[in-house]
This record gives structure tokens, C-alpha cells and sequence, in this order.
């Protein structure tokens, strides 16, 4: 495995035009068997690439340290632009209020991290400034009161903080709901006793007794008189 990495570093034997054949021989045998290593070291990097990328780099005009720079160079190009993309998004992201203010912190943690895989330093200072610039703007005087905190803290006392605040906030609407229905049904029935009250007050406001007859006189009640 050495002899075949070794491919990839060292440049092939020259055979020289000299009158001293010992040495033409020896270069002979020592080009013989570097094109055998090439061989066997271009076949193994072949094997570990998907089809169409074999059929596109198995060249018998090219060796295998030709194969493996253009692999790389392709591959470089291709990291660059992963790692151009990662950044992009992570310096994109934007809290929105219509979504949980922690999943979205974990969501910044997780590019962050892939960031951090592709080799490039983030220090946890600057992804927790970052955080907090991305708040969404319901949480701007929140915001404002984390930027102007002069000590600093720790990534995980950070997303502590924001759980905690997304909970009072989750409990100041519900208590919230709760007292508008309640004014609500309060309302309701006051509006229904009124409405009551005004069908009940007087209901004998219409109706009139009679005590006297035409000529003023009252009336007269019948005399029932006893038989036998």
C-alpha cells in the first residue's frame, strides 16, 4: 500500500540514452515496475467511484496520479461551493414568530455545526451574537436586553434563556385567552340578564282593573239566595 501511495508522490523513472547499459537496465526494470504499482493504483482508485465517474477517468493515456489530481481538483471545487453554501445559510437564517424561537436556535446549532465540520472555526461568541441578532421581532426588546448584558455566556445558558422566555410568553397568551373569554362570557350574561329584566319590570303595565260600571257606580255582585 506504501509503494502504490508513493505513486501519487514521485515522478516516472526516465529511461536515460546513455552507452552504459547496466544503468539503461536498471532504469528498465525500475519504470517496469512503476508502471505496474501506476497500474494497480489508478484500479484502486477507479473501483471506489460510482459508474459514470469510472467510465469518465479510466484513461490508459493517464496515470494514476493524473486521475487522482483531477479527482481532487474537482472535489476541492466542489467543498469550496458546499462550504460557500453552508455559510450562505447560516449568515440567511432569519427567526420567524410563527415558529418556536428554541427549535429555531437548534436549527442555527446544526449549520453551525456543519460549518465547524467542513474545517472552518466559529467561535461560540460569535454564534451566540448571531443568535440573538436573529431573534424574530417579536422579541426585539428581549433582543435589546440580551445585547446590552455585559458578561458573557455560555451557548447552552443562552438557549436556557430562550426556553424560559418562550414559556412565559406561551403563558402570558394563554392567560390572555383566558381573560377575554371570560370578559366575554361576562358580557354575555350581563347582556342576557338586562334583556330579562326589561321582559319582567312591570308586567301589569297594561292591564287595567275595573271597579266601577258605566254610571260610576261599583259593581254590583250577585245575591245568591239560600233554598228551602
Amino acid at each position: 500500500m506504501e509503494k502504490l501511495a508513493n505513486i501519487l508522490k514521485d515522478e516516472i523513472p526516465v529511461v536515460p540514452e546513455t552507452d552504459d547499459q547496466t544503468e539503461k537496465d536498471l532504469k528498465v526494470v525500475e519504470l517496469t515496475q512503476w508502471e505496474h504499482n501506476d497500474e494497480l493504483c489508478k484500479n484502486y482508485i477507479l473501483n471506489g467511484l460510482a459508474d459514470d465517474l469510472y467510465d469518465y477517468y479510466n484513461s490508459d493515456n493517464k496515470t494514476a496520479k493524473q486521475v487522482w489530481n483531477a479527482l481532487k481538483k474537482k472535489y476541492d471545487t466542489e467543498e469550496a461551493g458546499v462550504k460557500k453554501y453552508v455559510v450562505s445559510c447560516f449568515l440567511k437564517y432569519q427567526m420567524i414568530d410563527d415558529k418556536s424561537v428554541e427549535a429555531q436556535s437548534h436549527e442555527i446549532q446544526k449549520i453551525a455545526h456543519e460549518i465547524i465540520s467542513k474545517g472552518m472555526s466559529l467561535d461560540e461568541q460569535f454564534q451566540i451574537v448571531v443568535i440573538i441578532d436573529k431573534l424574530p421581532p417579536a422579541w426585539e426588546d428581549f433582543k435589546n436586553s440580551l445585547k446590552h448584558k455585559t458578561k458573557e455566556f455560555s451557548l447552552e445558558s443562552l438557549i436556557t434563556h430562550l426556553r424560559i422566555e418562550e414559556e412565559s410568553r406561551k403563558q402570558d397568551q394563554k392567560d390572555e385567552v383566558l381573560l377575554v373569554a371570560n370578559n366575554k362570557k361576562k358580557k354575555f350574561i350581563g347582556s342576557v340578564l338586562k334583556q330579562n329584566g326589561k321582559q319582567l319590570k312591570n308586567p301589569n303595565k297594561n292591564f287595567t282593573l275595573k271597579t266601577n260600571n258605566k254610571n260610576g257606580n261599583p259593581p254590583k255582585v250577585p245575591i245568591i239566595r239560600k233554598q228551602g
